[in-house]
């Protein structure tokens, strides 16, 4: 009995040894291509016309503005310039509600489908896209409706292939709007336990260049991370961004491990700074509000931000 014990223990090592080196290599792999595209050249920037204002409306998120908001952990903004007003991102929908969190939130905001002119997702996590069932059926969810009027080809703009009807999978700088661009797909290690299926991840971001003032950078999550998100975004339309919002992936970090961003952002003398409490710790939103005390924002389901 001890020897069929031992032999099964044995056994069960074993094949987690392949797991590991299986998923270790893969991972490898994965980070040397994101590397080498990283590295690689980059087409060449849309042109991109200036709005004279901006403003975006936090639709879900951790946090709201008052207790009649559905709020949770994910993502949805609309995003307001000159020329036309973006969704980006949907959120999650944890309840499987036929309205969804961020629509409710947008009947209680007395905001109708008919005002948005395009759609946007950064990347396809379930807290992004709609929830766990949209993202197992790689498509995006957006609840029971009809989207009003023909928005033609261009609806909405992916990062990645989706069974979604008129999605555009666009990996180049794209233009959903004429004062709205997307930096192009950039791809990062996936998170766990989402790397177990793929290694690979790919986001995008909005940039948007607000007149007078410079780039303003609009994030779902930041995988890739800030300082690459700013670099695509400057290297492609040779001006500094001065505003970053929206998520950067600091979770579980502390106010010391985010000192170099901080610091890396206060190089480019930012004018707007706002950070999802969905992927960052209070302790990394509590550092980047004391280190931007005059142009620091709080996102908050409801409260919109408007810049300048």
């Amino acid at each position: 009995m001890k020897k069929l014990i031992s032999i099964t223990l044995l056994s069960l090592l074993g094949l987690l040894l392949v797991a590991f080196l299986f998923f270790g290599v893969r991972q490898l792999l994965a980070n040397r291509e994101i590397a080498a595209e990283w590295n690689s050249s980059l087409a060449s920037a849309p042109q991109l016309a200036t709005t004279s204002h901006l403003e975006i409306i936090p639709l879900y998120e951790e946090a709201g503005s008052s207790s009649g908001f559905r709020i949770g952990h994910g993502v949805s903004y609309l995003i307001r310039t000159d020329s036309a007003t973006v969704l980006m991102d949907v959120g999650d929908n944890p309840d499987g509600s036929s309205i969804p969190p961020f629509e409710q939130n947008m009947q209680q905001l007395g905001i109708g489908w008919d005002e948005i002119d395009r759609i946007v997702i950064s990347h396809l996590h379930p807290d992004h896209v709609g929830g766990v069932d949209a993202w197992r059926k790689h498509t995006v969810s957006m609840g029971d409706f009809e989207l009003p009027g023909d928005l033609g080809d261009r609806l909405i703009f992916v990062p990645a292939p989706v069974t979604f009807k008129g999605a555009i999978h666009a990996t180049v700088p794209t233009l959903p709007a004429l004062d709205v661009a997307t930096t192009g797909v950039i791809s990062y290690p996936e998170v766990f336990p989402l790397s177990l299926i793929e290694p690979k991840g790919m986001e995008q971001a909005l940039v948007i260049h607000v007149e007078d003032e410079g780039l303003v950078l609009i994030s779902g999550c930041g995988h890739p991370t800030l300082e690459r998100l700013v670099e695509r975004a400057e290297n492609l339309y040779g001006l500094p961004v001065i505003g970053v919002v929206g998520g950067l992936h600091y979770e579980n970090t502390s106010a010391e491990e985010v000192q170099p961003h901080i610091q890396f952002l206060q190089a480019r003398q930012t004018k707007l700074v706002a950070l999802s409490p969905h992927d960052s710790s209070p302790q990394a939103l509590a550092a980047f509000e004391q280190a931007f005390p005059g142009s620091y924002r709080t996102i908050s389901v409801g409260q919109p931000i408007q810049f300048p």
